[in-house]
C-alpha cells in the first residue's frame, strides 16, 4: 500500500502555519506576479487550511491558486517551523483530483498523453531512442549492473543530456544497459500534479519490475526530476527499492574519483552553477555536480549569491509550465537577470533538462547573452568527446 503522505498526515502541520509571511519574499510565483497575496505560500496555506476544515469548498478559484506553485521547496528553507509547503500543495492537490474539480486542464492533456503513449508530449514510443541515431547505434548488453534511466524529457526534448552521457559513459568504459523503448514514464508531473493513481497502481511496480529484470544494482538518471521520483516517492509507494539511485552529475563525481574519467587538457571557461530544486533542496545534493565542475581544468566556478538551498528556482517545476508557460519563463528570466548575469560568466551549467529548457526559452525570449549547457555537455566538452 503506498505510503505517500495524504494532505491528513499533514492536518498538524498546516495548523503550526503561524502565517508569519517569511515565505513570501523568497517564492518565484509571488515576486514575478508583483506580490499579489493569493499566488504565494501563506495564502496557499491558508486555503488548504479552509478546505481541509471544510470551511471553503472546492472551486476554480482556489484550485488555479493551488496549482501556482513550482514546488521549489524554497519556502522550507525559510518557515520557522519547518513546514513541507511543497509535499502539503501535492497532498491538496491530490485531494482536489479526488473532488474531480482538478487537476488543471493542462495538467489532464498530459496524463492522458502520458497513459496512452507513456511519455508527456504523446511522442511514439517506438521514437524514444531515437536520439541514439547520432551517437553511433551501440549494442547494449540485454543485462548489466549500471542502467541508465534517460527520461523523458531527454529522451524527447533536450536530446543532447541523453547523448552527452551516454558519451561518458562510454568514455568510461562502464559497462551499462538501457531499456529502449520499454522505459517510459516515471510519473514525476502525475505526482507533481497530484494525479498519483496511475503511478501509484502502475508506473512504480512496473518500473522497477523492468529494471530487476535488467540485474541492475545502480540506475543512474541525469533528470533531476526523475532522480527525485526514483529516489525519494518510489520508496514512499512500494518500499526501499533493491538497487541504488544515483543521478548522473553523482555518477560521474564517482567515475572522476576513480580514475575512469581523467581531464588531459584545460577548457578556458568561466562557469556559474545553478542548483535543480529536485536535485538540490529536495534531495540535498549540491556537492557532487560542484566538484565534477571543479576537476575540469582551466573552468573557473563563479557562485551566484542565491545559491545552493537559497538557489532560486528556474519556474519549470510542479507542473507550472506545462499550465503558465509564460509565466515560467519570466520566472527563469529572472533567475538569469538577477542572479546569473551579474557573475560574469560565459555558461550557466545545470544536470536537469527541464532546467536547460526553460533557460533556453527564457534566453530567446529575453535576448540574454548566455550559454546553457548541461553538466554532461561540459564535461564532453572538456574530454573533446
Amino acid at each position: 500500500m503506498s505510503k505517500l503522505p495524504t494532505l491528513k498526515d499533514y492536518e498538524e502541520e498546516v495548523y503550526l502555519c503561524n502565517r508569519c509571511g517569511f515565505c513570501r519574499p523568497v517564492c518565484p510565483v509571488m515576486l514575478q506576479r508583483g506580490m499579489e497575496e493569493t499566488t504565494g505560500p501563506r495564502a496557499r496555506m491558508l486555503l488548504i487550511y479552509g478546505l481541509m476544515n471544510k470551511e471553503l469548498k472546492p472551486s476554480a478559484f482556489i484550485t488555479e491558486k493551488v496549482y501556482l506553485c513550482t514546488t521549489c521547496r524554497y519556502c522550507y528553507v525559510k518557515c520557522p517551523a519547518s513546514l513541507e509547503v511543497d509535499r502539503i500543495v501535492e497532498a491538496a492537490r491530490h485531494e482536489l483530483v479526488k473532488t474531480g474539480i482538478a487537476p488543471l486542464e493542462a495538467h489532464k492533456v498530459v496524463a492522458s498523453k502520458v497513459n496512452n503513449y507513456n511519455n508527456p508530449f504523446g511522442e511514439p514510443i517506438a521514437d524514444r531512442v531515437k536520439w541514439l541515431g547520432r551517437e553511433k547505434v551501440m549494442k547494449l548488453p540485454e543485462k548489466a549492473e549500471v542502467l541508465y534511466w534517460a527520461g523523458c524529457m531527454a529522451s524527447y526534448r533536450m536530446q543532447d543530456s541523453a547523448i552527452t552521457t551516454v558519451k561518458i559513459l562510454k568514455h568510461a568504459n562502464v559497462t551499462f544497459t538501457m531499456l529502449g523503448p520499454e522505459e517510459g514514464c516515471c510519473g514525476s508531473v502525475l505526482l507533481r500534479t497530484g494525479q498519483r493513481d496511475p503511478v501509484v497502481d502502475n508506473y512504480a511496480k512496473a518500473n522497477v519490475e523492468k529494471i530487476l529484470a535488467r540485474g541492475v544494482e545502480t540506475l543512474v538518471t541525469s533528470c533531476a526530476g526523475c532522480f527525485r521520483t526514483f529516489y525519494k516517492d518510489y520508496p514512499e509507494i512500494i518500499g526501499d527499492l533493491p538497487f541504488k539511485v544515483l543521478h548522473s552529475s553523482q555518477y560521474i563525481k564517482g567515475l572522476i574519483e576513480n580514475g575512469d574519467i581523467k581531464f588531459r587538457e584545460g577548457l578556458p571557461l568561466k562557469v556559474t552553477y545553478h542548483d535543480p530544486c529536485h536535485l538540490g533542496r529536495h534531495v540535498g545534493v549540491y556537492d557532487d555536480p560542484r566538484n565534477v565542475i571543479k576537476a575540469i581544468p582551466g573552468v573557473k566556478l563563479v557562485e551566484m549569491p542565491a545559491c545552493r538551498e537559497e538557489a532560486r528556482c528556474c519556474g519549470a517545476g510542479g507542473g507550472l509550465r506545462s499550465a503558465f508557460r509564460e509565466l515560467s519563463i519570466a520566472i527563469a528570466a529572472n533567475r538569469l537577470r538577477t542572479d546569473a548575469l551579474p557573475t560574469g560568466a560565459e555558461a550557466l551549467v545545470t544536470p536537469c533538462p527541464f532546467c536547460i529548457l526553460n533557460f533556453e526559452d527564457a534566453v530567446d525570449a529575453a535576448g540574454t547573452k548566455i550559454d546553457i549547457l548541461d553538466l554532461t555537455e561540459l564535461v564532453c566538452k572538456a574530454l573533446r568527446i
